[in-house]
């Protein structure tokens, strides 16, 4: 079997050829005789930038469809997995197979925000209900067809929150600000500036790296001395500016503006440097509530027999998202009573109610998630560092709201 293409019939035994690992898929009650698959399509991240993060998401879309008995409506769910390699031409050579051979009923995209968008551009020609894993800009849900699902939010809209936490319950008021120069960096601390510019506060400095970036000592010795430091880096970038801006010798209490990066294991190489910084994310495995308690059981009592590598615990945020994008489409067919047609899941993607672990989910007409946005701290319990909630803001669109656009200025 190729291991850049794999399709998982879930509801039946079969064995698994994965990058690095077998995975045996357990046995689930059959489904009618000749019942025609439900189909998802998702396009992970086999090889390429992000590939370190393949056993989580993988296993997250797995886990999704396997806790509902590998069927749903009477019908058997067909997982085709497919290889992002994080990058456009092949996640659009990709989503061409899933959409006009494999005739995916909805399709899960991959989690960098520009190759998102491309493949997003290509559903929206047929009309393929189409879910994202992770934030993407608020243009690629403003498209005639509307067949595109933003359920974590847009990646100004998950920034928002945090800005609004520095100044009401931080006490912040001068911010200094550093991030990766891409879209992603520039939206999530736009966002997390533009609140924290409204509620009063002032940003003195916003400094942008390379890509390409080997050595932060240029921008730590220019940085400014403010009440909080707002980044936002991709997580080999984060990983290394922590490490060296506690090397400089700066100590002002640090924000991962728009989303967090870290996994655990990351912070666990960082050590007690992690400890205390302060972000956002919507799907964290320490959120401290029964459904989220729960979901880690399962995943692990599903995936324990494997190494830490190999996503034996919910450590990388990724593999929850995916679980969710997958998990939503499964609840769009049942909501149509097992309608796969694409004006029937499209509409019920739009009405869904869903209480997931981490509380209710819908969306907005337009496709953009509505749900709980939870402020989290790194805290360290025993051996181990992990993200906990401190702040909810419940039940909010995962936009920036139109009163706090363009508050803070383009820097």
């Amino acid at each position: 079997m190729n291991k850049k293409k794999l399709s998982t019939l879930l509801g039946i035994c079969l064995a698994l050829g994965m990058i690095a690992l077998p995975f045996t898929a357990a046995c689930a009650p059959a489904p009618p005789a000749g019942a025609e698959p439900v189909k998802i399509g998702v396009l992970l991240p086999y090889t390429g930038i992000n590939a370190d993060m393949l056993p989580w998401m993988e296993n997250g879309a797995k886990l999704a469809a396997s806790e509902v008995g590998g069927e749903v409506a009477g019908r058997p769910i067909q997982l085709i997995l497919e290889d992002s390699a994080t990058d456009i031409a092949p996640s659009l050579d990709k989503a061409r197979k899933l959409v006009e051979e494999d005739k995916v009923h909805a399709i899960v995209v991959p989690i960098m925000s520009h190759v998102a968008s491309a493949v997003r551009a290509y559903t929206a020609e047929s009309g393929t209900p189409t879910l994202y894993i992770e934030h993407c800009p608020i243009q690629d849900l403003q498209q005639p067809v509307k067949n595109a699902f933003m359920h974590a939010g847009t990646l100004l809209g998950r920034g928002y929150p945090l800005g609004l936490y520095a100044y009401d319950v931080m006490g912040a008021r001068t911010a200094t600000v550093i991030h990766d120069d891409f879209v992603a960096g520039e939206d999530f601390t736009q966002g997390t500036m533009d609140a924290f510019v409204y509620s009063g506060g002032t940003i003195i400095q916003r400094q942008r790296t390379p890509m390409d970036i080997m050595d932060y000592a240029p921008y730590l010795t220019a940085m400014k001395e403010a009440d909080i430091v707002m980044f936002w880096f991709v997580p080999f970038h984060a990983q290394r500016f922590v490490t060296q801006f506690y090397e400089y010798g700066l100590d002002m209490p640090l924000m991962e503006a728009g989303c967090a990066t870290f996994s655990e294991m990351l912070m666990q190489q960082l050590g007690d440097k992690s400890l205390g910084m302060i972000s956002d994310h919507a799907y964290m495995p320490g959120i401290d509530r029964p459904g989220v308690k729960a979901y880690v059981d399962r995943w692990v009592k599903t995936y324990g027999h494997l190494t830490e590598a190999q996503a034996r615990f919910p450590r990388i945020n990724e593999g929850n998202s995916t679980y969710m994008s997958v998990r939503l489409a499964i609840e769009a067919v049942k909501a149509t009573g097992g309608d796969t047609s694409k004006e029937a899941l499209n509409e019920a993607l739009r009405k869904l109610k869903w209480e997931s672990p981490w509380g209710l989910i819908s969306f907005t007409d337009y496709g953009l998630g509505i749900g709980d946005s939870f402020v989290i701290k790194v805290v360290k319990e025993g051996d181990r560092y992990y993200w906990k909630d401190v702040h909810t803001y419940e039940q909010i669109e995962r936009l920036e709201p139109d009163y706090l656009k363009g508050a803070a200025p383009k820097m």
